[in-house]
């Protein structure tokens, strides 16, 4: 009860010594600009008026204003990285639509140089009347022996 009372006539000292105006100035510069050796005192922060007065209107003003920069920058950058990234698959997807082209391409002339030397082959197997069927030609005697083999002829 001693500290409350010590209070109490400190304030009402104050009011006297510098009058009801200058106590409503000190207090507003109080609120506005905060008052540093209040944060000093233990739970202080817990009174919900006092919080005010600990740090300052102007202070936690310029800290939300601080906050929605930081939450403006982040979106412009996130934005930024989202239109690098999507262009970034954009050139991937064009370059993997001209590899797939190129694959085809590659597998049209495969196809191509394989069908006609199917055809080539039956067209020599059609030729081949030789009642003698079992004879051994060099075509086949190179393969046996695993030399590169020449087309085979007649």
């Amino acid at each position: 009860m001693f500290a409350g009372s010590a209070v109490a006539k400190f304030l009402l000292w104050a009011i006297q010594a510098i009058g009801a105006v200058g106590m409503t100035i000190i207090s507003m510069l109080g609120y506005y600009e905060g008052v540093p050796g209040l944060r000093d005192i233990p739970f202080v922060g817990k009174i919900p008026v006092i919080r005010e007065f600990i740090v300052g209107r102007v202070e936690i003003e310029r800290g939300r204003a601080a906050d929605a920069a930081r939450e403006g920058y982040v979106a412009r950058s996130e934005l930024t990285a989202a239109k690098a990234e999507a262009e970034r698959y954009r050139l991937q997807a064009v370059q993997n639509a001209i590899f797939a082209a190129d694959a085809r391409r590659q597998a049209e002339d495969a196809s191509a140089r394989l069908k006609r030397k199917l055809s080539e082959q039956e067209k020599l197997n059609d030729e081949d009347t030789d009642p003698g069927v079992s004879r051994w030609r060099q075509y086949d005697l190179d393969r046996l022996y695993g030399k590169p083999a020449a087309e085979p002829h007649r």
